[in-house]
């Protein structure tokens, strides 16, 4: 006899059938999860290469990804009633805590990045090894940053005074983009004085560009070029680079305020308009990025760290840039590790709660 329990919504109740049976019905249920799976990600997709056109267009509508706490690859109601419901939004039995893992990921992604083969997550393994229960975002990364940011500032408050017990503890981990929006939906959640930014505990930041990428950068003088040359071909092809997300755009120098870019030309000659945003006060922040080579001081990490983002980039904003590269005991890199790597490493989570223990 399993012991599994059937699940509301999705899942088949496949306990009493036959095993033949059984069996089938089990692979049909992880190909039509696959399926999914794989629509979802290219929805996700589209919408962080030029998500921001579908606002514009009503046939792109259907494609626009609102931004919600995704459970099964369904968005979580977020009232009193559904979230009594631990069913709606957890994946053991275990009741909700006083404590809150919020799981923030990059562009091009949604939350189903952070699956590992057996299907784990640093989320799950939080909830097993501290208690903390996870929510998993999902957003439209092509937007502007700022404009997520004060809409998870307010999908978090909404979380906040819904949940069935005070929330009493709230940690996040972010992956690249993830975590420049984490820092702009506290800087609104403050701005507005809401609750729940009273009870960030810890901010995990995986690969996040707080400088900005240099890829952004090289698209930006690209484009510039190719527009300037006296040739219709070529600044054709620049004009279609040019359609790329505000989203993308954002992460040239990690803009996270509206007034960041507001009227102001958003294909300007390499202009960094950006304004400095404070950390939270009273919060723990820890910083893991990777590299891609053995060797610390190698020229290729120095200029391309994990491939997307360079270790300064990484470092910046929570560690003074003149301390960046010396020992740090909220900072570490992995080596030999890409930027999406990050998303889904037993080793990153080991330093997660290896420095979440520290805290007990």
């Amino acid at each position: 006899m399993s012991d599994s329990t059937p699940l509301q919504n999705e899942k088949y109740a496949l306990d009493n059938l036959e095993m033949p049976t059984q069996n089938m019905a089990k692979t049909v249920w992880k190909i039509f999860r696959k399926v999914k799976k794989m629509s979802s990600q290219t929805v996700s997709v589209l919408n962080g290469a030029v998500g921001d056109k579908f606002q514009d267009y009503s046939f792109l509508q259907p494609l626009n990804i609102k931004m919600n706490f995704y459970h099964r690859q369904s968005a979580i109601v977020l009232d009193k009633e559904s979230l009594k419901q631990r069913s709606n939004y957890s994946y053991n039995k275990k009741p909700a805590s006083n404590k809150v893992c919020i799981l923030i990921h990059g562009l091009v992604y949604n939350e189903s990045a952070w699956q590992f083969k057996d299907r784990s997550d640093y989320g799950k393994k939080l909830e097993d090894d501290f208690g903390c229960t996870p929510f998993y975002l999902r957003y439209n990364t092509g937007l502007h940053i700022s404009d997520n940011g004060q809409e998870l500032a307010l999908l978090l408050e909404k979380l906040y005074k819904n949940y069935p017990q005070e929330i009493q503890e709230i940690h996040f981990i972010c992956h690249s983009m993830g975590g420049l929006l984490m820092h702009s939906a506290a800087y609104y959640a403050k701005e507005k004085g809401l609750k729940w930014v009273e009870k960030v505990e810890n901010v995990f930041l995986l690969g996040t560009p707080h400088l900005g990428s240099f890829f952004e950068r090289f698209a930006n003088v690209t484009t510039n070029i190719l527009e300037h040359v006296p040739n219709w071909q070529t600044r054709l092809v620049g004009k279609i680079i040019n359609l790329r997300s505000a989203g993308i755009k954002d992460l040239r120098y990690g803009y996270l305020m509206e007034e960041d870019w507001k009227d102001k030309h958003p294909d300007a000659f390499l202009k960094n308009t950006k304004n400095e945003v404070p950390k939270l006060e009273n919060v723990r922040y820890f910083i893991i990025s990777g590299r891609l080579t053995k060797e610390e001081t190698h020229w290729i990490n120095y200029f391309f760290g994990d491939i997307l983002v360079s270790t300064k980039s990484a470092n910046a904003h929570f560690i003074t840039l003149e301390k960046i590269g010396t020992e740090s005991t909220n900072s570490f890199q992995f080596a030999t590790t890409h930027h999406f790597k990050l998303l889904k490493m037993q080793e990153v989570y080991e330093k997660i709660k290896f420095w979440i223990a520290q805290q007990q």
